[in-house]
């Protein structure tokens, strides 16, 4: 299996694992074309009583290479294709976020497992575009990241309780 095979699978489970256990449907989305990797679902019960079917989609990706992201402190650098980033910039009836996932450079530190647990080391941080201007570059865009917006399963309920009561961006 190649490389980003490997990496596109561990974000995957990454996010599976803290979906299941906050009790969020994730569905993964074969054909990407608008480059959403997966949809996040979760009934939502207002204040008022009302119940909300809250959805996020999501765009994933995957780095260990400190070629294609930079950790400023604060916030990361990634490098991300300028088709992914325009299409998160849409604007769309379901939000959309990148989730990025930082691995350690080691490709041995990734996934560790004992008859105790399974552990997926790195951290996933999430970012939104929407409504932004689009990129007029061909190759890449430079992104910036803030660190304070790390993907955890109670971010990820946060953000669909906001959507749910219309807050969300």
């Amino acid at each position: 299996m190649q490389i980003t095979q490997i990496k596109e699978d561990i974000s995957i489970s990454y996010i599976s694992a803290l979906c299941a256990s906050a009790g969020i449907s994730y569905d993964i989305i074969r054909h990407d074309d608008d480059s959403t990797d997966g949809i996040l679902k979760k009934q939502i019960f207002r204040e008022d009583g009302c119940r909300y079917n809250a959805e996020l989609r999501v765009q994933l990706k995957c780095t260990s290479s400190t070629s294609q992201y930079t950790d400023n402190g604060n916030t990361i650098t990634y490098r991300l294709k300028a088709k992914n980033y325009n299409d998160l910039c849409s604007l769309s009836t379901t939000p959309i976020i990148l989730g990025l996932l930082v691995l350690p450079e080691d490709r041995n530190e990734w996934v560790k497992w004992s008859p105790e647990e399974l552990l997926l080391k790195g951290c996933m941080y999430w970012a939104s575009f929407s409504g932004q201007s689009e990129s007029e570059n061909t190759g890449t865009v430079s992104i910036s990241i803030d660190k304070a917006n790390v993907i955890n399963n109670f971010t990820l309920c946060d953000i669909l309780d906001k959507i749910a009561r219309e807050e969300w961006e």
